[in-house]
């Protein structure tokens, strides 16, 4: 094996992790399994409009997303995991800073 490891065949990461025989990064292969998750979910229809809503992977949770009327649905807890993490990045981002200067 080279000194460097392959790219994720997804994003580009580098990564020594292989799924389904490509080099798939971790979060790349929890993305594509929460994608598969959602196709086993019930469909929803968007409470304002009764569009059928589409299952989208964002942030690591499963959302549902009108086409229509472009509004978003949560499950239960699905909120508080949100701006968990994005609370999370941002501390991150910040202390990236404050280590530059």
């Amino acid at each position: 094996m080279g000194l460097f490891a392959p790219k994720c065949a997804r994003c580009g990461q580098r990564t020594r992790n292989i799924e389904d025989g490509k080099p798939t990064c971790a979060a790349c292969a929890q993305e594509m399994q929460l994608m598969l998750e959602a196709q086993d979910e019930n469909l929803r229809l968007c409470p304002l409009d009764a569009s059928p809503m589409k299952k989208e992977v964002a942030h690591m949770l499963i959302i549902d997303k009108c086409p229509k009327c472009n509004g978003v649905w949560l499950d239960g807890g699905e909120l508080e995991k949100l701006s968990g993490d994005l609370r999370a990045e941002a501390y991150s981002a910040m202390s990236a800073v404050i280590m530059a200067c």
